[in-house]
């Protein structure tokens, strides 16, 4: 496995919950879960460190990243910083097709989720509920900035591993995702600013609280 590959692997393995938030695990222990040499593994330890989603205490081992208050401030924070001027760029003339799709995904998502049984849409919904903000990013085309989004988005993900989106929670979030988009569809970005800083703030609240 090579080194990119390695660090994927332990990525996704964080993110997707086989290591709860806080636990500590050895080198070893880590190297055996992605399947790779210790000398790998130590290369991919390094960079999620350097991401904040793990952290290395000497004598102690390896702490996966603890969801305290200040890393959801922190985190959601960050998110807020980086979308807000995007999304007014994103409700700009010449986009009106893309956000219009966008919408048309996001309504069929909430009607499904509205109607059907929650197991079956709410992996769906989330999927939509990340395209969104996603899109809001890329529409900047700057490296840089998707760059430093993405490595915060894992952030908010390993939250998101203690703190799972309810059947409830994702029909609200995408109708806050449809209120956004009606805005930008509209052109008013600051409306849309202000309507996605609300949209965030819930989101953190409702981490902070452990819903």
């Amino acid at each position: 496995m090579s080194r990119v590959a390695a660090y994927q692997n332990f990525r996704e393995r964080l993110l997707s919950g086989e290591l709860s938030p806080g636990q500590f695990v050895t080198q070893k222990e880590l190297a055996e879960l992605a399947g790779v040499p210790i000398a790998t593994a130590r290369e991919a330890i390094q960079k999620l460190e350097h991401e904040s989603l793990l952290k290395v205490h000497p004598q102690r081992g390896i702490q996966v990243a603890d969801i305290t208050t200040r890393f959801i401030r922190e985190a959601f924070g960050l998110r807020k910083m980086l979308e807000m001027q995007a999304v007014r760029s994103f409700a700009e003339p010449g986009n009106e097709l893309e956000v219009t799709q966008l919408m048309n995904k996001t309504m069929q998502v909430l009607e499904s989720a509205r109607t059907s049984v929650p197991d079956e849409v709410l992996e769906t919904a989330v999927d939509v509920d990340w395209e969104m903000h996603d899109k809001i990013i890329d529409h900047i085309d700057n490296g840089l900035l998707t760059e430093v989004y993405q490595v915060n988005a894992a952030r908010l993900r390993l939250i998101k591993v203690s703190n799972r989106m309810s059947h409830q929670r994702a029909i609200e979030a995408l109708g806050e995702h449809m209120t956004i988009l009606e805005h930008c569809r509209n052109g008013d970005g600051n409306s849309a600013a202000t309507a996605l800083s609300e949209h965030i703030d819930i989101a953190m609240n409702r981490a902070l609280q452990g819903k």
